[in-house]
């Protein structure tokens, strides 16, 4: 949407599936990424399409939880909507986008990039990897980033229509079995909700689909008794950080999960993924009216990107150092108090999201 909309650059956007295409993702909204994609000019549209989100309710490890609600404004929209949104949206300001190609290979050749896919071979100035958590081009810097301090979570959902007892809140447990991390109850619809749960994977602990079985069963088997599954459980990994870094290689800058750009704490990735693909595009746009070679290694966009999201990654490692503690529990015994509901409220309030 940047880059094609500056007039400076042609852009090829290239999409392995066919839009739309299911993602597995708690595909929420938080009220930073609502203001982002209003600077993007699309926030009045995905509005119109969301479910909107007034509240969250916080579970501990004993089952009890509180409900809180205030002014931020968070939405749910299914990523397959979401993404062809902004797809079709880049389309519209001028880029060419080519479905059903799959990328095998990514080299730098003599200043070019060649882009090997099942449809041939392109040439071009600048690659923006966008290819999330699974994408192969650079393995090397994968167990780079991962013996560094980046870490790969394992996400598992599943759909529902007609599950008991909600609204227009979203839950969060956090389990004895899951924390730091947590399972979710995200509406969708009034009648269709997506839950789902993440977690640290580590040796001796149960796999995706058994943590997800036993999530079900321990908070939401009686919720669920007339409820119609819709669909498969599906999973994903999530790769997360606590600071942007190596985000550029000779011809290829990194945005979303391609970079490791994701909340430590929550795995939200749409916002990170969102404020990188559009530093990206603008920091292309910005060379391509100048000249390409004033940022070949990417010092400038890491920079920007850094700048951006550095402090909310890190704010997302401390959350996370925090949900490991007791504190949240003991919280949780005394909610009945007003001072300890506003200091939950505060704590939560960007973390209804997916």
């Amino acid at each position: 949407m940047a880059l094609a909309g500056s007039g400076y650059a042609e852009c090829l956007l290239l999409e392995r599936k066919s839009l739309p295409r299911t993602k597995a993702c708690g595909s929420g909204l938080s009220p930073w990424t609502l203001t982002y994609l209003d600077r993007l000019g699309v926030g009045a549209e995905v509005r119109k399409r969301a479910f909107r989100i007034d509240g969250a309710i916080i579970a501990g490890v004993d089952g009890a939880g509180v409900e809180l609600r205030g002014d931020h404004e968070t939405a749910i929209l299914l990523r397959s909507e979401f993404d062809e949104l902004l797809a079709r949206e880049a389309e519209r300001r001028g880029a060419r986008l080519q479905e059903g190609c799959t990328v095998r290979r990514i080299e730098s050749r003599n200043g070019q990039v060649a882009v090997e896919t099942n449809n041939g071979t392109f040439e071009a100035d600048v690659v923006v990897d966008c290819t999330g958590a699974t994408g192969g081009f650079d393995r090397e810097r994968r167990h780079t980033d991962s013996s560094a301090g980046g870490t790969t979570l394992h996400t598992i959902m599943a759909w529902y229509e007609g599950m008991e007892g909600c609204s227009d809140v979203v839950e969060l447990f956090f389990d004895r079995e899951l924390k730091p991390h947590y399972g979710w109850v995200f509406p969708e619809t009034s009648r269709r909700v997506n839950v789902g749960l993440c977690f640290l994977p580590g040796p001796q602990q149960p796999n995706a689909r058994e943590h997800f079985q036993g999530f079900l069963e321990r908070r939401l088997q009686h919720r669920l008794r007339r409820a119609d599954q819709l669909g498969k459980w599906i999973g994903h990994p999530v790769n997360v950080s606590a600071m942007p870094r190596k985000l550029a290689a000779p011809g290829v800058l990194r945005a979303g999960e391609a970079g490791w750009l994701a909340d430590f704490a929550t795995a939200e990735g749409i916002y990170h993924a969102l404020v990188s693909g559009h530093l990206a595009g603008t920091h292309l746009a910005e060379l391509a009216a100048g000249d390409w070679r004033n940022d070949l290694d990417g010092t400038r966009y890491q920079a920007k990107v850094a700048k951006a999201l550095g402090p909310r990654m890190l704010g997302g490692r401390v959350l996370m150092s925090a949900l490991k503690s007791p504190a949240l529990d003991l919280a949780l015994r005394l909610r009945s108090l007003r001072a300890t509901r506003e200091v939950l409220k505060r704590a939560f309030s960007g973390l209804y999201h997916g």
